[in-house]
């Protein structure tokens, strides 16, 4: 299946740039050499991007690092110069023959990350916390982010900035070391891959969390003691009914494919039924008000591969097929709160007569 990518220019085989360079190295040399120093001074705190950290902050702080190379800066990968793009990217640090990242929807981009910066904020952008602490949440958001990959090129630097304009609101500095950067892109594909499962996030993120860890000193001044204080740490019960969404939508989509492929097997190589689950799943990820019209496609899909006499031997199968069912049947629950929260007749307070005056 063709790629769709709208910030390709096929007639020089590269992407879109305002600097005319029609060679990839040669563009990929030049975006560091402009975009670094961007990013350094960002970090040093020579450049104040305030925001929420939801979509229009993101753009805003992409558009910093990139606008010298790319005249798409600032826009997420749904607005190419000729379309949107929707790729995926293999990672190679588990697997020799690579395993594949799939990434959020470009359609739902805007809204994922407005949803991230919502419940950052429900969590006051993670003042207040211990360094330990503040790492491990980081490299909750760093992962969430990293999922949506909300531009054609320029992710990683861009969300380095947002960790480091976030430390620098709860009181850190976040800044990574050459050492640290050069294991930061293992790190954050295994917290995509999640090779233990979709049940263990924390022990998927620990690689993550301890490159932040060691990114994370605290800053000087009376006023970053204060942000560090404990008095300012909000702590969330769970995650937000948006952000479960998310999660769900994004183990459907990954276990979707795994089982798909055990359906072709099953089937002796018969696409058919793979194929279908993959589109009830397309279905449901793009529009989640269909999971009740097509979880019981997709749960049977996942009960046939978990009942099968040689395929329920192979635990991670197993643990895919399981994930895939919870995950349609969470969406399934989200979406009848959703509605039954929307049906709910307001009340209306009548105001308070005053008492007359005798």
């Amino acid at each position: 299946m063709a790629i769709q990518d709208g910030f390709y220019d096929s007639t020089h085989q590269v992407i879109y740039n305002r600097l005319g360079i029609t060679n990839q190295d040669q563009l990929r040399e030049a975006e560091g050499a402009l975009s670094i120093p961007a990013l350094l001074r960002i970090v040093v705190g020579a450049v104040d991007l305030p925001g929420q950290f939801d979509a229009a902050h993101l753009k805003r702080i992409h558009r910093e690092l990139f606008q010298d190379v790319y005249q798409w800066a600032g826009q997420t990968r749904a607005q190419g110069p000729d379309g949107p793009f929707q790729g995926q990217k293999p990672a190679y640090v588990l697997n020799p023959r690579g395993d594949t990242m799939r990434y959020a929807p470009y359609q739902q981009l805007d809204q994922r990350l407005d949803a991230i910066g919502a419940q950052l904020q429900l969590e006051n952008y993670l003042r207040g916390l211990a360094p330990e602490q503040f790492a491990r949440r980081a490299a909750y958001y760093f992962d969430q982010y990293n999922h949506a990959h909300a531009f054609r090129e320029g992710n990683g630097r861009t969300i380095q900035s947002v960790m480091t304009l976030l430390g620098r609101q709860a009181g850190y500095q976040v800044e990574l070391s050459p050492a640290a950067a050069a294991q930061l892109n293992n790190a954050r594909d295994l917290a995509i891959i999640r090779p233990y499962g979709p049940a263990q996030l924390d022990k998927n993120l620990e690689p993550l969390a301890l490159l932040l860890r060691t990114a994370t000193t605290p800053l000087a001044g009376a006023q970053a003691v204060q942000l560090r204080d404990v008095s300012q740490a909000r702590t969330l019960a769970g995650p937000t009914p948006d952000m479960q969404r998310m999660e769900a939508q994004r183990v459907m989509q990954n276990s979707a494919y795994v089982i798909g492929e055990a359906l072709r097997d099953i089937d002796r190589g018969d696409t058919t039924r793979g194929n279908q689950l993959l589109q009830q799943m397309t279905l449901v990820l793009h529009e989640p008000t269909t999971a009740g019209q097509h979880s019981h496609g997709i749960q049977q899909a996942a009960l046939e591969v978990s009942k099968h006499p040689v395929l329920r031997h192979e635990a991670p199968l197993m643990q895919q097929a399981i994930a895939l069912a919870q995950s349609v049947q969470q969406l399934v629950q989200l979406e009848q709160l959703t509605q039954a929260n929307s049906h709910k007749p307001t009340i209306q307070v009548a105001p308070k007569r005053r008492a007359p005056k005798l």
